[in-house]
């Protein structure tokens, strides 16, 4: 298959092609911000919020499983560190706003990364469709908008990629294991899905003779995750083995709960060109991979197609799974989607060039479908939540407690999750409510029905009795049984806001007996 480079040297002006891409996706990312609202005037999600106010929390001197739960490793967090420090000893609305710049900034160079790594395996047709693909993915655009674990993770996995088949003579390869490893452990910190991209690399590198290579950067992965998790889960082993690994493990599931729905939501419509040639390219991969099992030639179509195929079977054996997990997907499935291009150009322009010339027209057309998904997301700008930050601004007092079930609400008004006395640090309202129904000893067919359970209740009305206001929402909505909503309405007033209905702020009455206020860390 000597038609796949097609496309002349990388050499003349492709690299440029890649750079005019990356701004392309930094645009498309940032898009939602340029109006007066700014960075926080785009849709919030419940797990930026918690990673935000998570990693905050942690130059605050709070730790994750000893003072607040944190139910993945916590590499992400000190990898948000500079916008957390922010955060921290700035408003937190602030620190919030910069973490949402920083992942675009994350998009543009993984476009650059995906692209650079197709352009050098495959040729320059393959690098500027991947980058295409990747760039106009629609759920890493929407995740590639906030802190969220997804842009990390293919931050460090495209990097990986990159030095871990970046071919012979071009760097010292003993150096280049140690530091593919050294991001290997990253991504395992950062979320134990991460390992995935590292048995990928194990796997690309398997018929090659060279063991050294592989115990470094076996040794080198291990010696990362170990740094970066260590010493935090020493602080409190039991609660980090329950939080991390057992709350994972028996969560009940959540989400798209059909598998099949799952994988339709994998292969959904909205990209389906991009896919088409993902398809192709897998076919090609696993051919090649075959044929050349034991040669170092194939070790990239072995990376890119094991990295794909680990991560569909983990989301399908997964107890939760919503469509934004995709954006884990596009790595891989923008470098298939290069290969695949560049496998059907090369074989049209080996019948004659004109057609090889369309050909790479029409392939070009494939990743450039999904931008209008894309950009549908960033027209998504509501202002309840700009009006619920103004209004929580104006209605709670600096020493007052405000509890939330979207801890996002809290860090655009410029808030963090209080310290209350005698209790955790409220960041994530949903896990924590999930742990209580599963720490009785119950089993549950969905998230649902764990709300429903008293167990579920029980500190979280707790947590909530010491709180001077709460926002509620929807989501409270759906995780307060009946009994805990009244509770709520008995204990606290409902205010509203005069500039919306839908913006709401619930105060107490009046200071629980014998309860301290707690104000926000």
């Amino acid at each position: 298959m000597t038609w796949l480079r097609v496309g002349g040297s990388a050499r003349r002006g492709w690299p440029w092609a890649l750079a005019a891409v990356a701004v392309g996706a930094w645009v498309l990312r940032a898009l939602p911000f340029f109006h007066r609202a700014g960075a926080l005037g785009y849709v919030v999600n419940y797990d930026e919020g918690v990673y935000a106010a998570a990693s905050t929390l942690l130059w605050k001197g709070l730790l994750p499983y000893r003072d607040y739960l944190f139910v993945h490793p916590p590499g992400a967090l000190l990898l948000g560190a500079p916008a957390g420090a922010v955060g921290a000893f700035g408003d937190p609305a602030t620190g919030f706003a910069l973490a949402r710049w920083l992942a675009t900034g994350l998009g543009a160079v993984s476009t650059v990364l995906v692209g650079r790594l197709a352009m050098r395996a495959w040729g320059p047709v393959a690098g500027v469709v991947a980058a295409l693909a990747y760039a106009a993915h629609p759920e890493v655009v929407t995740m590639e908008r906030g802190p969220f674990l997804d842009p990390l993770l293919n931050l460090c996995g495209l990097g990986l990629a990159n030095l871990w088949l970046l071919p012979p003579g071009r760097a010292p390869l003993p150096r280049r294991a140690g530091l593919a490893g050294v991001l290997a452990g990253v991504m395992t910190s950062v979320k134990v899905l991460g390992g995935i991209w590292g048995a990928a690399a194990l796997v690309a590198r398997a018929s090659e003779p060279r063991w050294s290579l592989t115990r470094r950067f076996v040794l080198a992965a291990s010696l990362t995750a170990m740094a970066l998790v260590g010493p935090l889960a020493l602080m409190a082993p039991g609660a980090f083995v329950r939080d991390v690994l057992w709350f994972q493990s028996a969560r009940p599931e959540d989400g798209v709960m059909s598998r099949w729905e799952r994988l339709r939501e994998m292969t959904h419509e909205r990209r389906r060109y991009a896919l088409l040639l993902a398809a192709v390219g897998l076919c090609v991969a696993l051919v090649r991979a075959v044929r050349r099992s034991t040669r170092a030639e194939a070790a990239p179509e072995r990376f890119v197609a094991t990295a794909y195929l680990l991560t569909v079977a983990a989301y399908l054996a997964a107890h939760s799974y919503w469509s934004n997990y995709n954006a884990l997907l596009a790595g891989p499935e923008a470098l298939l989607g290069g290969l695949g291009a560049a496998a059907l150009v090369g074989f049209a322009a080996a019948r004659a060039r004109p057609v090889g010339a369309v050909a790479f027209g029409l392939v070009l057309l494939g990743p450039l479908h999904s931008v209008r998904e894309a950009l549908r997301g960033a027209e998504i700008r509501p202002p309840e939540q700009v009006l619920q930050a103004r209004y929580i601004r104006e209605q709670v007092p600096p020493d007052a407690s405000l509890c939330g079930f979207e801890p996002g609400w809290g860090l655009m008004a410029g808030r963090l999750p209080p310290k209350l006395p005698g209790q955790a640090v409220p960041v994530d309202p949903y896990a924590l409510m999930l742990q209580d129904a599963l720490t009785s000893g119950a089993r549950y067919r969905d998230a649902a029905a764990a709300f429903a359970s008293p167990a579920s209740q029980q500190r979280m009305v707790a947590l909530l009795g010491h709180c001077d206001f709460v926002l509620l929402g929807a989501r409270g909505q759906w995780q307060l049984s009946p009994d805990s909503r009244r509770w709520l309405e008995a204990n606290y007033t409902r205010g509203v806001s005069p500039d919306s209905p839908a913006v709401e702020l619930w105060r107490r009455h009046e200071p629980q007996p014998g309860a301290a206020t707690g104000a926000s860390p």
